[in-house]
């Protein structure tokens, strides 16, 4: 009897992190009575269903970093960039009704020359890194904030994110410190402005006019970024068409773009 007693006992208890103790978004989680999907999540829950929010966030290209059942800074920063990209209120509050988004295929911002990039879209506040023609990740960003600020020159600036089509040309493997304060990693695309890790990264514009991303995005960014890469900002004053070139026509294309004139035109090649 007592044999029986523990081995059930044995079963009740399953220790946190265990494939048993992860619930399936589908249906509710049971143990000793029904625990459903929290209405909300926000900073400082914890529990299965906050592991299970990470992992969904994490295969729906938003990095809320090891699915520990902690929503803590990671996880806000990916439901940061996860509202961001859906037009949410950036309050970093996740709401069971926004589940299904997580399904949702990342959607590529648009067509350009280059199928493996990094798009900036400065109204969104969000960095998209795109391999091979599809988004393969989202980080939120912070971007320059628009206040008044006194150059190195002594003149007194706007605070200003450039908006253009750049290369990556200079990176700084560790810590770069400026007269601004210090740059993490940068990987710079225009002058003196830079992508880069920073401790402060808010859900709204607030840099002096480098694009800011989390420390820990940062050390997952850099390897994929390679100096040569095409960067392309836009999104405060200027539309993304205006910044981002179509991509060539292909032979194809051209063809049938020509046999679509008729023979009392012609469209050079």
């Amino acid at each position: 009897m007592k044999t029986a007693a523990l081995l059930v006992l044995a079963i009740l208890i399953v220790p946190a992190g265990t494939a048993a103790a992860v619930p399936s978004i589908d249906g509710d989680y049971t143990v000793a009575g029904e625990w459903p999907v929290p209405g909300r999540f926000s900073s400082g829950d914890h529990g299965p269903w906050v592991a299970e929010l990470q992992i969904a966030l994490n295969d729906a290209g938003f990095r809320a970093g090891e699915p520990d059942g902690y929503f803590g800074r990671s996880t806000l920063a990916a439901v940061y960039a996860f509202q961001k990209v859906h037009d949410l209120p950036r309050d970093g509050v996740f709401l069971r009704d926004h589940w299904g988004l997580l399904s949702e295929p990342l959607v590529v911002p648009g067509d350009a020359p280059e199928d493996t990039r990094v798009e900036v879209d400065l109204g969104r506040q969000v960095l998209y890194l795109i391999e091979e023609g599809a988004v393969a990740f989202v980080l939120p960003i912070s971007s320059a904030s628009g206040d008044a600020y006194r150059h190195s020159s002594g003149r007194v600036v706007r605070a200003k994110t450039p908006e253009g089509s750049y290369e990556f040309y200079k990176k700084v493997d560790g810590w770069r410190i400026s007269y601004l304060g210090a740059l993490y990693r940068p990987f710079y695309f225009s002058g003196g402005y830079a992508i880069h890790g920073s401790g402060s990264v808010p859900p709204y514009p607030a840099s002096h006019g480098c694009i800011r991303v989390e420390m820990w995005d940062m050390d997952f960014l850099a390897p994929q970024l390679e100096l040569g890469m095409p960067v392309y900002v836009y999104g405060a004053r200027n539309e993304r068409s205006t910044i981002v070139p179509e991509p060539p026509l292909t032979v194809g294309e051209r063809a049938g773009r020509r046999l679509t004139v008729g023979p009392a035109g012609f469209l050079p090649g």
